[in-house]
C-alpha cells in the first residue's frame, strides 16, 4: 500500500486519482500524511487532472460536480471513497451513483449533501462587521470548505463594497471587491485581529432579534435545529456584549 499525498488543491486531488487508479494506493492530504505505509508526494499535473475530468464528463455531465462537492466536505476518508467510486464507474463505463446499495455511493452522496447544506447555512449565517476602514468582514468556521461556493453570491449582492470572509478553520480568506473576488491563504505568521462586537449596527441587529422573539413560544430544541450551536459564536444576535 502506498499513500499518495496531494496537498490541498482540486487539481492535486485529480492528479492523485490518476496516479492511484491502477495501483494499490490510498489518497490523503499532506496534512494527514502520518502513516505506517510509505508515502509519495503528488505534484499537481494539469494534463493528468484534465484526463480525469474528461473521463467524468464522458460518464455524466454532473458527475464531476458531485465529486467536487463531496471532496469539499473534507470528511475523513473521503478521498478514498471518491477514488473507489471513480474506479467502479470507469471500470464499468457507467455512472454508478444510482446504486445506493453500494456503501461507497452512499458515503459520497452523504459527503456531497453535507457540503450543499453547509453552503446554504453560510448564505444564511454570515454576519458582517464594518471596520473603521470601511471594510466589511465576517468570520466563519464551517465543517466543509465552502468559500469557493459562496463567493459569487456575496460578490453579486455587494459588488460595490469590499468584503472579507475569513475561514478561521482553514486559514483562508475570501476577498470581494469591485471587479471580482478571489480566495487567498493566510501566511503562517499572519495574525487576524478580532472583530468588533459592539458597533451601532450590531446593537441594532441584536435589538431587532430581541424585539421579534416571543418568550411565550420559545422552543430551544427547534431553534437549535435551525441554528445549530456550532454556528452561534459568529452570529451577532447570539453574542452577549457587556457595555
Amino acid at each position: 500500500m502506498t499513500i499518495l499525498c496531494y496537498g490541498s488543491s482540486w487539481e492535486g486531488f485529480l492528479t492523485a486519482v490518476f496516479d492511484a487508479y491502477n495501483k494499490q494506493a490510498s489518497i490523503c492530504r499532506s496534512a494527514d500524511a502520518a502513516s505506517l505505509f510509505p508515502s509519495e508526494r503528488v505534484t499537481p499535473d494539469p494534463i493528468k487532472a484534465g484526463r480525469v475530468e474528461r473521463g467524468m464528463a464522458r460518464l455524466a455531465k454532473d458527475l464531476a460536480e458531485t465529486i467536487y462537492m463531496a471532496w469539499l466536505s473534507e470528511r475523513e476518508g473521503v478521498e478514498d471513497d471518491l477514488l473507489a467510486l471513480l474506479r467502479l464507474s470507469f471500470g464499468q463505463n457507467r455512472d454508478i451513483r444510482g446504486d445506493m446499495r453500494n456503501p461507497v455511493v452512499t458515503a459520497v452522496t452523504k459527503a456531497a449533501r453535507q457540503t450543499g447544506w453547509e453552503r446554504q447555512r453560510m448564505l444564511q449565517f454570515v454576519r458582517f462587521v464594518q471596520t473603521p476602514e470601511g471594510i466589511y468582514i465576517a468570520d466563519i468556521e464551517p465543517n466543509s470548505n465552502v468559500l469557493a461556493l459562496i463567493g459569487n453570491h456575496f460578490h453579486g449582492r455587494f459588488n460595490d463594497q469590499r468584503l472579507l470572509i475569513r475561514d478561521l478553520r482553514r486559514r483562508l480568506i475570501l476577498v470581494s471587491q469591485q471587479g471580482g473576488w478571489f480566495i487567498r491563504e493566510m501566511g503562517n505568521d499572519e495574525k487576524l485581529p478580532p472583530l468588533p462586537k459592539d458597533g451601532l449596527f450590531e446593537d441594532l441587529w441584536r435589538g431587532y432579534f430581541h424585539a421579534v422573539s416571543n418568550p411565550a413560544r420559545q422552543n430551544l430544541k427547534l431553534q437549535q435545529k435551525f441554528v445549530p450551536l456550532r454556528y452561534r459564536e459568529h452570529l451577532t444576535e447570539f453574542q452577549n456584549v457587556n457595555r
